[in-house]
């Protein structure tokens, strides 16, 4: 039984790296110039790419036996910021799904940027913040320039990099708290579990059936007149513990 699990979950990872390539043909060859013909609707053509390519992402990873669930909306029809814990690889189009209208800035690491199929020029298309952990003067000038220039959210992974155990790690705010000054806009929360089981792509090999996402918004919570964001942040990291806990007790997670 397990092995045709792992089978299905194989044949499962064959279609995803298929369609992403695929996905990358198609936005060359057609959204980009699309964007580039009538940029006042750009930001409704990538959206309309993004939203296809993560629902054939989604659409593979249930047919290879994984299950997922999502409750709420995070609207971006205006400038916010999206606040989630960082689980797995299809963090990033669980986002994409529950925005809506449009698609908001992701930060990430500047070796996505360049030759992941379908993911890269999305990011650059977006006008994402590409950072250098590094380089911390060049990440804060881009992380400003890309607060100031948003439209439609920003979305963080205060945690930094993806958990080995879904549990929510210590928030690195920093980042986060030199955007709120800069604008200090609604802050939307996406809690999500049971993704990180597929935290690398190499988990995804014999492991699809093992993927039980799920995850809720929560929000908006409204940053502070005093300026006073430490314990804003912090008070939010306590928001999603607790509702982390909810989920794994099997509590408020729609069917």
């Amino acid at each position: 039984m397990r092995l045709a699990a792992q089978i299905r979950s194989l044949l499962g990872v064959v279609g995803l790296v298929a369609w992403l390539v695929v996905g990358e043909v198609w936005e060359r060859l057609v959204v980009w110039p699309a964007m580039r013909l009538r940029p006042a609707r750009a930001e409704a053509v990538i959206a309309w790419y993004m939203k296809g390519m993560s629902n054939g992402i989604f659409g593979i990873i249930r047919a290879a036996g994984g299950r997922v669930a999502r409750t709420g909306t995070i609207p971006t029809g205006e400038p916010c910021y999206v606040v989630m814990n960082h689980q797995s690889l299809l963090d990033i189009p669980t986002t994409v799904l529950m925005a809506q209208p449009y698609i908001p800035r992701f930060i990430a690491r500047a070796r996505y940027g360049r030759w992941v199929p379908s993911v890269s020029l999305c990011m650059r298309l977006l006008g994402c913040p590409l950072i250098e952990p590094e380089n911390r003067k060049g990440s804060l000038r881009a992380l400003r320039e890309a607060t100031r220039a948003q439209r439609h959210g920003i979305v963080v992974f205060p945690e930094g990099h993806r958990t080995r155990d879904g549990e929510i790690q210590a928030f690195h705010t920093a980042g986060l708290q030199i955007m709120l000054r800069e604008r200090p806009l609604p802050v939307y929360v996406l809690v999500t579990d049971g993704f990180w089981k597929g935290r690398r792509f190499v988990d995804f090999l014999f492991n699809i059936d093992r993927i039980d996402g799920r995850t809720v918004v929560l929000g908006a919570f409204l940053p502070p007149a005093d300026g006073e964001y430490g314990p804003f942040l912090e008070g939010i990291r306590r928001e999603m513990v607790e509702r982390l806990r909810q989920l794994r007790g099997g509590a408020g997670v729609a069917a």
